[in-house]
This record gives C-alpha cells, structure tokens and sequence, in this order.
C-alpha cells in the first residue's frame, strides 16, 4: 500500500508538471505570434516636447479660435457702410411710356436720391470693438491653457510608458533566469536529486512574473495609444522611451513659485479677462440704451414742390420705452459673477501650488536619500542568488525571498523615479511656466 500510494503521487506530480510545462510553452509560443507594428519610435523629453509644439491637432486646431477672435475684432473695428437710395418714375402718364423720367411741361427729370450714413453717438461702435479685442485676449489664454494642460499630459503619458517598459524588460530578465532554473530543476528532478516540489514552486514564481509582465504590457498598449494621439503618431507605430531625463536643478523658495504662478497661469489670466470681459460688456449696454444717429442728404427731382430739392435728413428712435435697461441689469451681475470666479481661480491657484510644492518636497527628500549604489547592489544581489542556487549553497526558500526582494526593490526604485519626475512637472503644471528644467 505505501508503494501504491508514493506511486500515485508521483504520477500526480509528474502531470502537473507537465501540464505547466505545457502552459508555459503555450505562453511562449503566444508571445511569438504576437504581429509586431512596423515602426519603433525612441523618443526623449526634449524630442517629445518639440513633436508635440508642432503636430498636437487638438494644439493646431485651437490656434484657429485666435485668427477666428481677430477676425471678429477687425470687423467689428470697420465703420458701418453708408446707404444710398434711389427712386425713378415708374409710369409716366405724360408720355404714357414705363420708366420715362422727362417731364418737358415741368422741365425736370423725376429722380430721388438720398445718402444716409448711421453714426452711434453713445459710443455703441467703439466700445463693440474693445468687446472683441478682449475676446482675441480671452481665446489667447485659452490656447496657453490648453497647451499647458495637453504638455502635462504628455509628460504623464510618457513617465507611464517609461515606467511599464522598465518593468517589461526586468520581468522580461528576471523570465529568462527563472526559466534556466526551471530547466536545471527539472533537470536535477529526472536524476532524484531535487525535489518535484521545488519544480513546481519554481514554476509557479515564473507564472507569476509572466502575469506581471503581460499586466505592464497592457499598460504599455494603452500608453502608446494616449501618446500616439498627443504626438500625432499612427497606430502601427511603437513608441520607446529612452530615458526620462529628470532635472537636477533645486526646489525653487515657495514665495517665489507661487509668484510665478500668479503671474503666469494662463487660466488665472483667462479668469481676469472674464473681468475684463465683463467690464467692457457692460459700457458696451450702457452705450446701446443711446440711440444711434442716422445723417443723410436728398435730392428730389420733378416729383418734388419744389423742382430739383436739395435737403438733408436725420432721425433718431427715442428711447421712450425700450432703454436697454435689463441688459444692462444682465451685464451687472454677469460681472459681479466674474468677479468671484477671479477669486475663485486665485484660491485654487494657490492651493493647487502648495499641495503640488508640498508633494515635491517630500518626494525629493526621500528620493535623494537612495543610496547611488543601490540599483547596482540589487542586481548584484540577484545574479549571486541565481549562482548560488545554481550550485546549491543556497536552498529554494532562500533563492524565493531574494528574488522577491530584488522585484519589490527594483519596482519600488523604478516608481520613485517616475513619481519624481511627475512631482517636477506637476509643479511646473500648477505653475503655469517651467520652473524647474
């Protein structure tokens, strides 16, 4: 009976591992059928930022609302064209003929003309114009915004792309390795001098670093996706990133970042020029309750008292009923409602720097205490204790826990970089320039 049943086990063991054997030969065989794209691009910051200046078309299209808002103040600064009107008889009975201006009896030609020109006396034209110079101002800052916005992006978009390739490629090395011990392993387990167990564990560990590695190259997939659209790329290319190149330049003093931030965040400056907007709508009411002025001249031929009149005209509607009086009410509190979006942009601002200065400086103070050796050690760590399993002066559960140690650790060393280097252009983000190169 204990024969029978160490027999059994055996044989469990033995179709165990090769079902995994199987699965990791199916896996394999799936990752080299996989269609490649026909181009790899390798980008840096630098080229990233100079593609993404000059092909973003969410970029290119929105510098088309600043030609459209000069367009519309140009026109609006043109002056009103004058109206000519000119009349003619139509049916004359003297000569019992259509269209017959001669009249001999009287001596004159029946014709009319009369030339009016319309003139806005409370200012409505002038202050249309500074209407949509402030509009030209506003669609400025709103390209500015994007463009800030759309840059951040970009720089997320590629710190992400980074930080899943990087752990492809150690997953891709820490594979390969586990695979040669799985092979020597199982190796060893033929000739009984290893464990069934410790195939299987093994195992197991390379299972569980392939799922991390495919979940990084999904994220990998979406990366180049988001990135592709940024920097206009087209879907059939890959995208790698050679290196993040983070600044070494110093935090900048608070006071002086969130100066700057007042002076140049484009959507605090687009939240003035609400004011501004506002300010200027509301003169722009004030002068429409005046009416406009309409000067002209005539000339009346033989159809007039007196032949060949010469006369000049003007007219005016009186403001007896309609003053403009509730657009102007209107523009008054669209005004006090600028207003307090001004502030409101300004605590935001304001809050938005301090958390981002504050996560900046933490981040770098734990960032710069890493030991200069210490990704080397890692690595050193890791070859050793694929060595010494090799040859036995370590046990699997010793090799297990090294292998844990040196992912957690490089993955860990991996985020903090990344993490860095967004902290860096988050506060370049809520700044609204690069104050840190």
């Amino acid at each position: 009976m204990p024969f029978r049943k160490n027999y059994k086990n055996k044989l469990h063991l033995k179709a165990l591992l090769f079902l995994c054997s199987v699965f990791t030969a199916l896996f394999t065989q799936g990752q080299n059928s996989t269609p490649l794209k026909e181009d790899t691009i390798t980008i840096n910051i630098p080229a990233a930022e100079q593609r993404f200046v000059s092909m973003n078309l969410s970029l290119l299209a929105k510098q088309y609302d600043v030609k459209i808002a000069q367009a519309t103040y140009l026109q609006a600064k043109l002056w009103y064209n004058p109206n000519l009107t000119y009349g003619q008889t139509l049916y004359n009975q003297d000569s019992k003929k259509f269209f017959d201006n001669n009249y001999p009896a009287e001596g004159e030609v029946d014709r009319t003309f009369q030339l009016q020109q319309l003139l806005t006396i409370g200012g409505r034209h002038s202050a249309t114009a500074k209407l949509a110079k402030v509009g030209v101002i506003q669609s400025e800052f709103q390209l500015a915004d994007l463009l800030r916005s759309l840059k951040y992006q970009m720089y997320t978009d590629i710190s992400d792309l980074y930080n899943n390739q990087t752990l492809v490629n150690m997953y891709v090395s820490e594979e390969n390795k586990i695979r040669h011990l799985v092979e020597s392993t199982q190796a060893e387990y033929k000739l009984g001098n290893a464990s069934g167990n410790d195939v299987i564990r093994l195992q197991a560990q390379l299972q569980d670093i392939v799922a991390q590695e495919i979940t990084a190259s999904q994220a990998i997939s979406s990366d180049e996706q988001d990135l592709g659209i940024l920097l206009a790329y087209k879907g059939n290319t890959y995208i790698v990133v050679r290196d993040l190149g983070i600044p070494s330049a110093e935090i900048p003093p608070y006071m002086s970042i969130l100066d700057s931030a007042k002076n140049n965040r484009p959507d605090l400056k687009l939240a003035y020029a609400g004011v501004q907007y506002s300010e200027q709508n509301l003169k722009l009411q004030h002068s429409t309750s005046v009416p406009d002025l309409t000067l002209g001249v005539a000339n009346i031929g033989a159809g007039s008292v007196i032949p060949d009149y010469w006369g000049i005209t003007a007219n005016i509607d009186l403001p007896v009923f309609n003053r403009n009086q509730w657009n102007v009410t209107q523009a008054k509190e669209q005004k006090k409602q600028a207003e307090l979006n001004d502030s409101l942009a300004l605590y935001s601002v304001m809050n938005q720097v301090t958390a981002s200065y504050t996560n900046l400086y933490r981040i770098n103070n734990q960032y710069s205490q890493i030991d200069s050796h210490y990704e080397s050690d890692l690595n050193e760590m890791m070859d050793n204790a694929i060595a010494n399993y090799d040859k036995r002066y370590i046990n699997l559960l010793d090799l297990l826990s090294q292998i844990s140690t040196y992912i957690d650790g490089k993955t860990n060393l991996i985020n903090m970089k990344v993490q860095y280097f967004n902290a860096i252009h988050a506060l370049n983000y809520t700044t609204g320039i690069d104050i840190i190169k």
